[in-house]
């Protein structure tokens, strides 16, 4: 398989240098949670934690997720990247279903096709400026039965990791988006071990970033004992109130009508005690954090979707979390395809005071 950017590799690390920065799952909201996971983590309370290379990110999301591109009502084009660049962010996260791209037999090779798209697009991005995540989205073969479906998720990030070998540093790797049901956290420890020693066999300076089980929710991350490296992150996805953030939404597995509101002090508090409870668990993983996915459907009055982002943004930063909104331009997002424009009041809550 020809590596990627092979040609324009000194391009990206240019790039690269120059973007680092020193400083989610949509089925069940994030309850405050205090158990914090044992073993190995406590052993590593008052590690220096590195600086994250996120700082303000976006989800492409609704695009390479689908079975097929643009069947969900979005294609990524090149031209959101450099509105997202211009506007301020520094990161894509690019949520990929790589599943319905690869043989189901073994040695279980990504449709060429497939990867040359998802290259265009992280070439662009890249080029653009902008750092850029690629993750495994929607496996939910994965999820049902992992015993069957393991060997075929490792050799897709075989694939992937042999792949993107020559990218620049500013490519990142998030091994799994929103592990649930028969993925256990006992697996996805396992799982995210596996990987970063796949990944560290080669590439011994590239960001990943690992979650934890229950749906990505923060319930599920502070139960799992990710293994420590200096260039690892912990990611979690944040959506509560649930009831709020996904009122009208048909695909919830909850349905809730329109009407609910957020915004009262108590609301408040209870957003600042979730985040910190994530701050305080990564000081004990010695690992940064990375919000990796929160948003509100769209059918929710602008103002309030906005005033609960803002709230949820701006207490990341103050705890030093790398954020990513979901997302641009689908069910959350927050860019008008038909204007061609930003969604009012959505730039002053992501990226204003």
């Amino acid at each position: 398989m020809v590596r990627f950017f092979v040609a324009t590799a000194l391009i990206g690390l240019l790039i690269a240098g120059s973007a680092l920065m020193v400083m989610g799952g949509k089925q069940n909201a994030v309850a405050g949670t205090s158990p914090m996971a044992a073993s190995s983590v406590s052993q590593r309370s008052g590690t220096q934690i590195s600086p994250s290379p996120i700082r303000r990110c976006m989800n492409m999301g609704g695009a390479l997720e689908a079975p097929e591109e643009g069947l969900w009502g979005y294609t990524i084009r090149d031209k959101d990247f450099t509105t997202l660049k211009l506007a301020g962010f520094d990161t894509v996260r690019i949520p990929i279903k790589w599943s319905a791209h690869t043989d189901r037999t073994a040695p279980y090779t990504i449709d060429p096709a497939f990867l040359a798209r998802v290259d265009h697009v992280v070439r662009t991005a890249t080029r653009t400026g902008l750092q850029v995540i690629i993750n495994v989205h929607h496996y939910d073969r994965l999820n049902d039965h992992p015993e069957r479906e393991l060997p075929r998720f490792y050799a897709i990030w075989d694939q992937l990791i042999a792949h993107y070998a020559s990218a620049p540093h500013s490519v990142m790797f998030e091994f799994l988006n929103e592990p649930h049901s028969k993925m256990t956290i006992a697996r996805v420890d396992e799982l995210n071990r596996n990987l970063l020693i796949r990944v560290r066999r080669n590439d011994p300076a590239r960001w990943v970033i690992m979650g934890g089980g229950d749906w990505g929710n923060l319930s599920g991350l502070v139960k799992t004992d990710p293994p420590y490296d200096p260039r690892a992150m912990v990611t979690f996805h944040y959506y509560s109130p649930f009831e709020f953030t996904h009122q009208g939404a048909p695909w919830a597995y909850k349905k809730v009508p329109l009407g609910q509101v957020w915004g009262t002090s108590e609301d408040r508090q209870a957003v600042t005690r979730d985040l910190s409870n994530a701050a305080r668990w990564r000081d004990l993983v010695g690992m940064p954090m990375f919000l990796g996915e929160f948003g509100v459907y769209e059918k929710v009055p602008d103002a309030q979707r906005f005033l609960w982002a803002h709230h949820v943004r701006h207490t990341s930063e103050a705890l030093g979390f790398g954020w990513c909104h979901w997302d641009y331009a689908t069910s959350l997002g927050v860019y008008d395809l038909q204007t061609e424009r930003f969604k009012p009041g959505v730039l002053n809550a992501l990226l204003g005071q």
